[in-house]
């Protein structure tokens, strides 16, 4: 692989890790199914937010992320799907309390795992800051020089990386020892999970 590749490589990964490490809906979405529904629930819906990233490469890669850039409409259009998306991921996490059902042998929770994917999936593929991030990168870092396979691999990394990002994040936030102290406030913590949801939803309908 000749430097320039590498060079381009090492700034593609520090800025998805950086992007990914950000608070953000993914984040917010994650800390929600790890309170609420337990660890299954929430790696699932971490590795539907990393398959989410692939969904992204796909259409920078064949061209639809240029027909998005130049058609301002089509960008609005998904721009508020995600926002109405996030304010009821954030309405229905406010209204869920004693619908919960734990299994006491494992500590789960158990949406099933079509619906814990799918709410992560949905959740990445809507989130109009994560289709600009991945315009911008393909657009001004990926250029002409990069042939179909580099691209690709940009992609799996990034999906690699993401999901075990938010896999290891769930693993903490149902860690023993941190969900005995976090079950004291697991209420307080679930409705601000909630409205943290809401409040980036709001904040995408009003930009």
């Amino acid at each position: 692989m000749p430097s320039e590749l590498y060079t381009q490589f090492a700034t593609i990964a520090a800025l998805h890790l950086f992007a990914v490490m950000s608070p953000g809906p993914d984040f917010a979405l994650i800390m929600r199914q790890s309170i609420i529904y337990g660890r299954k629930a929430s790696i699932v819906t971490s590795i539907g937010i990393g398959i989410g990233i692939l969904f992204h490469i796909f259409y920078c890669i064949i061209g639809l992320g240029y027909i998005i850039s130049e058609h301002e409409s089509l960008f609005i259009i998904i721009k508020l799907t995600g926002a109405f998306y996030l304010i009821f991921i954030g309405y229905k996490s406010l209204t869920t309390k004693s619908e919960i059902k734990i299994d006491k042998k494992t500590n789960d929770i158990s949406p099933s795992v079509f619906i814990s994917f799918t709410t992560g999936f949905l959740t990445n593929i809507l989130n109009p800051k994560a289709t600009l991030f991945f315009l911008s990168l393909y657009t001004f870092i990926v250029n002409e020089q990069s042939n179909f396979t580099i691209q690709l691999f940009y992609g799996i990394w990034m999906s690699a990386v993401t999901t075990l990002w938010f896999c290891l994040l769930s693993i903490i936030l149902t860690n023993e020892k941190f969900t005995r102290n976090i079950n004291k406030f697991s209420f307080y913590t679930q409705n601000a999970t909630a409205i943290m949801l809401i409040i980036i939803g709001i904040r995408l309908l009003i930009k």
